[in-house]
């Protein structure tokens, strides 16, 4: 830190990240398996535990919690999030990021969270990664944003956009989704 502050032509400290989704160390239940405990309390101190395991190595920024909504069982990806139903995915998606970044970001044992991937990745046509979505508006902000919604209202502090179009807007280009309902 001290080169990149003092000694870089910007001054900028550096910030480590790492894709730390359920665990660093210690491995526990994945989204999936964890929003099939029912359980937020367990699944909010395992998080909390997987935070102050990756601080201890120095990691402030996990590109995690994935949340996204699950419903096709082909996609890949899909034991990653917490699954099909938007209810138990937005209370799960508040869990983990209250897990990883406690009470107060500045504590030394808090993890900044990334609620991942914003939004609608996991409807890509026929389960395959990295493809098209069509979700009407309904069906966008009655299944796929409340898992969004209850991680930043629970003050997740970044968002990693999806890899997909929504009815062929890419998500990484639009104001719509990354600006206006964001």
């Amino acid at each position: 830190q001290k080169i990149a502050v003092n000694e870089s032509p910007n001054g900028i400290p550096l910030i480590f990240g790492r894709d730390v989704i359920h665990g660093h160390r210690t491995a526990y239940p994945n989204a999936l398996a964890s929003a099939c405990s029912f359980n937020a309390e367990l699944t909010e101190k395992c998080y909390r535990n997987v935070a102050k395991e990756a601080v201890n190595d120095y990691i402030h920024w996990t590109f995690s919690p994935m949340i996204d909504l699950g419903r096709d069982p082909r996609w890949g990806r899909i034991v990653e999030g917490p699954g099909e139903d938007p209810y138990l995915g937005a209370v799960m998606a508040e869990s983990m990021v209250k897990g990883f970044q406690g009470d107060d970001l500045s504590n030394p044992d808090s993890l900044v969270a990334c609620a991942k991937h914003y939004i609608g990745y996991g409807a890509s046509e026929g389960g395959r990664d990295y493809h098209r979505t069509e979700i009407s508006d309904y069906s966008l902000y009655n299944y796929y944003v409340p898992a969004y919604r209850a991680a930043f209202d629970a003050g997740c502090g970044t968002a990693m956009s999806s890899f997909n179009d929504i009815n062929g807007q890419p998500v990484t280009s639009s104001k719509k989704y990354l600006t206006d309902i964001l």
